[in-house]
């Protein structure tokens, strides 16, 4: 080895430098005996030493006085491991290492660098590993680094990740990433949970000039404690931000409520004062046992009586057939109330009891030029008249729904649907799920839109409604109601309702939806409905208006239709209803669903069903009314808030005190025949419900019952008869005239007796008050 050094042990010692940066372990071996040993990397044969311990005999050998270091090309002796052999030395020259200083440094700073620093071929294999890195392998077990590969360094959980190293592999050496980082973690012999990350950079084998992937392990244990604290502290912020947006939005909903509640108030304030100067009333509604009543309790409590109330109910008892009837209520109707004569002629044909039915309704009769022995109208179920497509008229459509609805007006309850036995067998199980969504609205809502759930059920809102109604309440399984013929019934009670632009399928699931929600807000809490009577109630509210044809009482009387002359001219509709669907349930042994229950029970039913269904005829709502409101006690009726309407009708006059065990909280006191009473009353409200819905809804059944009003006035001129009231198509603007004198006379006195005696019925009285408002308004431009 020629060296520029002037002194040979400078050289010597040069030597040896050189031996020690021998990284890369090389070894001897003698396949065949004889030949000489040859320089081999990688694996060891059969007999291997380490050249370095050999070689430093040459330079160790070397004396201090010699001045050149001189190696011949002759082979020369050498013992290895005590055998003695002959080696061969060539002279080169150290241009990269020995005479760059620089590079000494950088060795012996890598040899002693801390961090694990590996250098591996494109196929994963180690070439090279400093010192601190091979040590810990072999403290590991690991004695032959050259078959220690990327995967086995690569570690999470203390398992080796093959698919980790591959991928590493491909990311340098296929999409040649400048920097390639991975991250993984395991648990040290302390138990402790240590992350190490491994940073990888493409870089070259210098002495195969091959590419090779330099890699550097890091600990980041601590790093990635604090990633994981701030990330903690971030979720922390995030959940704190998303509580206080919350409670941003709720302060600004109790805001928005606080800002309503004082518009609210301001505006009934503004109501009372402008009604000091109203009527204290415009009828007086109460009837002669109601007055009675009053002026036996004034009695009783030691009070004087006015004489002449007392004269005028005295003459009233004598010529009154029915005592629950209002006192000269054609008068007040007609003369002193300030409507219109149609109005009022209206109101009267539509209230007065069947106690008017014999020679008044004659004189009415003969007066108009009616022929008493005329053509019969065409006026039943099933009539051609009433089996057509109808839309509402576009000045209907105008008046109540506004010029929208002009463009494209809907088709009133959809088409007729005539399901046969195979068909309205069943009812689908799989519900869509809008239609789950409404259905469940439907249970609780006091705004449910009827509408949405006929477009959503193609036009099949009664029996899907009914069914998910009974099935949800208990009362199939309470009673053990086989649910196919359950849900045939339902379709066929369905089937039966006419495309009425009102009294359709759409109504009779609206009334459903409304009575549901009055039983479970108080009336069923309270002990008024319990037991068969909840399925009366549900089964009434199901067939209340089975077969209407879309006319009213009076028309099918003074036509002489079958149905009127059936029932003798007495609620000849609400009759029909109620026979008819129990002549659909007992026309075949699929739809009879009652047919199993005990012979008590199903008598019951049938009985509070009729009862329930006859309830609804108008002409007895004055003495169902009085009735009613003489269970409701004094005190409660007086707190009912009715709006700041102190003019309006009220029954403190007329009510007799409640019995003791009756309260607003507890009705259970109540006789049977109460409890019907208070049921009965509870449909009625249902069956004039929409007088209580959201304006744009409620606005739509005024003009569908508009339309089917002229309707009927089309069908009386064409037979020449005298058009009813409110029915002429070409006066529409005495509907308009009527809602007010409705709901003063009917709607607020009804819905306030109901709030009155069951409290938590509140919400459908003050959405009555808020429709009675517009149409004030309305009145009033």
């Amino acid at each position: 080895m020629q060296d520029s050094m002037s002194s040979a042990s400078v050289a010597a010692i040069n030597g040896l430098q050189v031996l020690d940066r021998i990284n890369i372990p090389c070894w001897l071996h003698r396949p065949v005996p004889g030949e000489p040993y040859c320089n081999v990397k990688g694996e060891s044969m059969n007999h291997t030493v380490d050249p370095r311990k050999s070689l430093r005999q040459v330079f160790t050998a070397v004396k201090a006085d010699e001045t050149e270091l001189n190696i011949a090309d002759s082979p020369f002796p050498l013992t290895i491991n005590g055998e003695e052999v002959t080696a061969i030395l060539s002279q080169t020259e150290d241009t990269f290492h020995t005479l760059n200083p620089e590079h000494i440094r950088a060795k012996i700073m890598q040899k002693q660098n801390p961090i694990h620093t590996y250098l591996f071929d494109q196929f994963g294999i180690l070439i090279s590993a400093n010192l601190n890195a091979s040590n810990k392998w072999r403290l590991q077990g690991v004695d032959d680094m050259t078959k220690f590969e990327l995967k086995n360094l690569l570690r999470h959980d203390g398992l080796e990740q093959p698919d980790a190293a591959a991928a590493a592999i491909k990311a340098i050496f296929t999409y040649k990433q400048p920097l390639h980082r991975v991250a993984m973690c395991s648990e040290n012999s302390k138990g402790q949970i240590k992350w190490t990350q491994y940073e990888m950079w493409p870089a070259t084998d210098a002495a195969a000039m091959q590419p090779a992937v330099l890699v550097n392990t890091l600990d980041i244990t601590n790093q990635r404690e604090l990633e994981l604290q701030l990330e903690d502290a971030k979720q922390q912020l995030l959940r704190q931000n998303v509580q206080l947006e919350a409670a941003k939005v709720g302060l600004e909903a109790d805001q928005v409520r606080l800002q309503e509640q004082q518009a609210a108030l301001r505006a009934r304030l503004q109501q009372a004062l402008n009604f000091v100067k109203a009527p204290r009333t415009l009828v007086d509604t109460a009837t002669v046992a109601d007055k009675a009543v009053s002026i036996m309790d004034t009695f009783l409590e030691g009070g004087a009586p006015n004489l002449e109330e007392l004269i005028a109910v005295r003459n009233a008892m004598v010529k009154t057939i029915d005592l629950r009837q209002p006192m000269d209520l054609d008068n007040q109707l007609l003369q002193r109330s300030g409507m219109s004569m149609d109005v009022g002629q209206a109101m009267m044909d539509l209230l007065q009891g069947d106690s008017h039915s014999g020679a008044k309704r004659l004189m009415r009769m003969q007066s108009s030029g009616t022929n008493l022995l005329g053509r019969l109208g065409p006026s039943e179920p099933g009539s051609s008249r009433f089996n057509s497509s109808r839309r509402l008229s576009k000045d209907v459509s105008q008046k109540f729904c506004g010029p929208e609805w002009c463009e494209d007006l809907p088709t009133i309850a959809g088409t007729d649907l005539q399901y046969d036995d195979g068909t309205a067998s069943k009812i689908e199980t799989a519900i869509v799920p809008i239609v789950e969504r409404m259905l469940q609205e439907a249970g609780y809502s006091w705004t449910f839109n009827v509408f949405d759930l006929a477009d959503a059920t193609n036009n099949r809102p009664l029996s899907t409604l009914a069914f998910y109604l009974l099935k949800g309440s208990g009362l199939l399984e309470s009673y053990e109601l086989r649910e196919d013929t359950v849900a045939c019934f339902l379709r066929s009670i369905e089937a039966g309702y006419q495309n009425n632009p009102y009294h359709s399928r759409t109504h009779a699931a609206g009334v459903l939806q409304m009575l549901h929600i009055l039983l479970h807000n108080g009336l069923m809490q309270s002990g008024a409905v319990e037991g068969p009577m909840q399925l009366a109630c549900y089964l009434s509210a199901i067939c209340h208006d089975f077969c209407h044809p879309g006319l009213t009482n009076d028309y099918l009387i003074k036509t002489r239709s079958q149905t009127a002359l059936i029932y003798n001219d007495i609620s000849p509709l609400e009759n029909m209803h109620a026979s008819g669907s129990f002549q659909m349930a007992a026309s075949a042994p699929e739809k009879d669903f009652a047919a199993g229950l005990p012979v008590d029970i199903r008598n019951a039913l049938r009985a509070s069903i009729i009862e329930l269904i006859l309830g609804t005829d108008m002409k007895k709502h004055f003495s169902m009314l009085s009735r009613f409101q003489a269970l409701v006690p004094k005190k409660v009726a007086a707190t009912v808030d009715t709006g700041n309407h102190p003019w309006l009708p009220t029954s403190s006059e007329s009510q007799a005190q409640a019995p003791a065990s009756c309260t607003a909280s507890s009705l259970a006191g109540l006789a049977a025949d109460q409890k019907l009473l208070v049921a009965q009353v509870a449909l009625k409200a249902a069956d004039i419900a929409h007088l209580s819905a959201p304006l744009t809804i409620h606005k739509r059944w005024t003009a569908q019952l508009t339309e089917e009003f002229f309707l009927q006035g089309d069908s009386e001129r064409s037979l020449g008869l005298k058009i009813s009231p409110l029915m002429d198509r070409t006066d529409s603007a005495g509907m308009v005239k009527s809602q007010v004198g409705f709901f003063e006379i009917v709607a607020i006195p009804l819905f306030k007796g109901l709030t009155g005696l069951v409290p938590g019925t509140q919400p459908i009285l003050e959405g009555v008050m808020a429709n009675y408002e517009y149409w004030r308004g309305v009145q009033q431009a």
